[in-house]
């Protein structure tokens, strides 16, 4: 699955412990982990209420539900069998559980697991935990009443191989030492075997000493093998020679490995191994239907649609405006080219026609100062040089008195600004040689 949240729960000695686990696209992340120390010594009552309180503060009510018990609760064998029962395994399985327990088959419960066959192998080894109906049933009906339905129960030894198998897949030597008041519980898994011994004793560190030298004697471990350890449990911190390790799972620190067993049990919702017993009959398991998680992956989905189109929304838009746009110049475009054709032939014929005016208009004040000149000049002067340019007339010329000249044309109403443009000098006859200019009283 892309996302699965499990829980696991350990009874370990007289303490309780809850490790939630969640899987997120195959990444493994530790949400939360307690503890409830000397939980067994507890009334029953008194128990429920302390879990209920536990399960409304840390939110443990989502997830299915593991519980691991002390391997000392029933009993874990292996076997090998042939390749060829391999498709009536749980029949050939059955016909050895009366020889392998001390119990009647109506008073247990049993599951087996079956190790990943080898190519060419002719036998393959099969894990099988028995336990009394009556170490079960009671936690069954406990953990329901507190509204956390169990999916699992496993044994401890089962349960830290699976651990052991799910966090260091490659690992081929690994000893789990649970060690607790008065007891040490050790089980090796080596390569594809499981053993499990329970060392009791004052000192934990003395215990767990004798748990290793029985657990390797009994698997065959040599002294030249690299083996792992891992070590939790209430006493855990008295081990002198096992160094704490990190358990390889994101959030997880080194004070999460006293919670060891209730992480693998955990874990057994979440991914499958070889030890993977499962001692709760698969008709009694707690199952969460999977359509209720239909409607949060609709709604994720709905989600990511929604963001993902309000991110293409404003290019979208862009580009059908743009093409709308494009399609509209096109449309006016031969319009826009003849309306601008149009605009041009129209500015030429409206300089055409300015120049034509200021023509007609310069000709109309030329020859009107032609007459007014006439008109002022006495019969004795005449002129020598006339001309006009934008309103402005220079004119000389020679008269009897310049001054006069120039009087005359001042009290014009067509002229102003009446300047001399040159010095005034006589000829042989006396006559005053005038230059002037003046400007045209344009009437409005």
């Amino acid at each position: 699955m892309i996302l699965s949240t499990s829980i696991g729960i350990e009874l370990a000695g007289r303490d309780l412990r809850i490790a939630v686990v969640q899987s997120r696209f195959g990444r493994l992340r530790l949400l939360r982990s307690v503890e409830v120390p000397g939980f067994l010594d507890l009334a029953v009552e008194e128990q429920k209420a302390t879990l209920e309180r536990a399960v409304k503060e840390h939110r443990l009510t989502f997830g299915r539900v593991f519980l691991s018990l002390p391997h000392d609760r029933g009993m874990v064998r292996q076997m090998e069998f042939p390749v060829e029962v391999a498709e009536k395994l749980k029949a050939a399985v059955a016909l050895q559980i009366e020889s392998l327990c001390p119990w009647s088959a109506d008073e247990i419960y049993w599951d087996f697991s079956v190790e990943s066959r080898k190519k060419g192998a002719k036998l393959f080894r099969v894990t099988i935990a028995i336990v009394p109906r009556a170490e079960i049933d009671p936690w069954m009906a406990f953990f329901k009443s507190i509204k956390l339905p169990l999916s699992g129960v496993l044994l401890s030894s089962v349960t830290h191989a699976h651990g052991v198998r799910t966090l260091w897949p490659n690992s081929d030597c690994t000893i789990v030492l649970d060690c607790e008041k008065g007891y040490v519980e050790g089980s090796l898994i080596h390569g594809g075997q499981l053993s499990s011994v329970t060392q009791t004793g004052g000192e934990a560190n003395i215990a767990a000493k004798d748990a290793v030298e029985r657990l390797a004697a009994s698997g065959r471990v040599g002294a030249a093998e690299d083996v792992r350890f891992v070590s939790y449990g209430s006493e855990a911190a008295q081990l002198e020679s096992v160094e704490p390790v990190i358990l390889p799972i994101e959030n997880a620190s080194v004070g999460s490995t006293v919670r060891f067993g209730a992480i693998a049990s955990a874990l057994i919702g979440i991914r499958r191994t070889a030890f993977a017993a499962n001692l709760i009959p698969s008709a009694l398991r707690y199952r969460r239907s999977q359509w209720q998680t239909v409607p949060t992956f609709v709604l994720l989905a709905l989600t990511m649609l929604a963001g993902i189109a309000m991110l293409l929304r404003e290019p979208y838009q862009m580009t059908v405006y743009a093409s709308q746009i494009d399609s509209e110049i096109r449309r006016v475009a031969p319009v826009a080219r003849e309306v601008s054709k149009q605009q041009t032939e129209l500015n030429n014929l409206s300089d055409r026609y300015r120049a034509l005016a200021g023509h007609l208009q310069n000709r109309d004040y030329n020859l009107e100062a032609l007459q007014e000149i006439t008109r002022v000049l006495p019969s004795g002067a005449w002129l020598v040089s006339y001309s006009y340019q934008d309103g402005n007339i220079q004119l000389s010329g020679y008269a009897d008195s310049t001054s006069a000249i120039q009087k005359l044309l001042e009290d014009s109403p067509l002229f102003k600004d009446v300047q001399p443009t040159a010095a005034v000098t006589r000829d042989a006859k006396g006559k005053d040689k005038f230059s002037l200019k003046a400007t045209i009283e344009v009437s409005r």
